[in-house]
């Protein structure tokens, strides 16, 4: 069990739960002492977390993501307290018993203004198939496991916690098998079945199709319009309920990229122009000062950073 308060440094919780899953930034919120506990294992390629912590705040940022680091759909039920997540221009609150999901390979929030108690299981997208990009529809929705057979999951998700081996430790044995299946087979039950709100589901498919498409430089609201056989001005009506141009979230996304590649040693020998053509940007004469007032730093400084 991990164990730490603000006089020992909350980095030192913040390293545990980046090695648990993948680079994080952690902070507390409110005044007074900050503690948190973290423990894992692993069943086969799945990672079970139970997590128990003060208020704090938890991001992924952009600057933190890295082609290296591990691509993962976490599933988090929520036990005790009540919080937030946000990702992909959605946002859930949740409550002891939801269940929720989100992914490792793109910028996301959690926030938690009271102290909570939560397992997090940790599946690899590779392990989801055709599945991902379903489940990359529903990131950031709430899912109630207090009723019907949402509430064996749920029960299911918790129990895991109770017979987590020693931390850092792992399932062994033939069971290890059974169990990953079934977390992967409740993960898929769970959220592919999940119906968006109204008017959720089309904005769900669209962020879908853009964010396997930011690398064609022909990706414009004018193109997934057609490919959602819908008119520009009632894409325009979809995007503005959640309060944000679907061009402008295109373009944080492929900056967002671009910024992660600009800080890979492995991406070192290639050069801005031809990483921000592998995003979809071929003419990068303003792509610096798009960097600058999207990050604070421009394509050079990034570098420079990263070394």
């Amino acid at each position: 069990m991990t164990s730490v308060s603000v006089d020992e440094h909350v980095a030192s919780f913040e390293a545990s739960a980046s090695t648990a899953f993948a680079p994080l930034r952690i902070r507390p919120l409110g005044p007074g002492p900050f503690t948190g506990a973290l423990r894992a294992a692993t069943a086969g390629d799945v990672v079970v977390t139970r997590i128990r912590c003060g208020p704090c705040r938890v991001q992924r940022l952009p600057s933190l993501i890295t082609s290296a680091d591990p691509d993962l759909v976490k599933v988090t039920v929520l036990t005790a307290g009540r919080g937030e997540v946000e990702q992909d221009g959605r946002r859930c609150v949740l409550g002891p018993g939801d269940l929720v999901n989100y992914a490792t390979d793109r910028p996301y929030q959690l926030t938690f203004t009271e102290p909570y108690d939560t397992t997090v299981v940790a599946v690899p997208k590779s392990r989801l198939g055709a599945h991902a990009d379903t489940l990359a529809r529903r990131t950031a929705m709430a899912v109630p496991t207090s009723h019907g057979v949402q509430r064996v999951v749920g029960g299911f998700f918790r129990t895991l916690t109770d017979v987590l081996p020693g931390d850092g430790g792992m399932f062994t044995g033939d069971a290890t098998h059974h169990l990953t299946d079934a977390l992967v087979s409740m993960v898929l039950s769970e959220l592919t079945t999940l119906r968006p709100e109204p008017g959720d589901d089309l904005a769900d498919r669209v962020l879908a199709h853009c964010l396997a498409r930011l690398s064609d430089p022909d990706l414009t609201v004018e193109s997934v319009a057609r490919a959602h056989q819908v008119s520009v001005r009632y894409l325009h009506k979809v995007f503005r309920a959640r309060e944000l141009t679907l061009s402008a979230w295109i373009r944080r996304q492929r900056l967002a990229r671009i910024r992660r590649d600009l800080a890979d040693p492995a991406l070192a020998d290639r050069t801005t122009a031809a990483i921000a053509a592998r995003w979809g940007l071929l003419d990068a004469t303003h792509l610096s000062r798009a960097l600058k007032a999207e990050f604070g730093q421009t394509a050079a400084e990034i570098r420079r950073a990263a070394r």
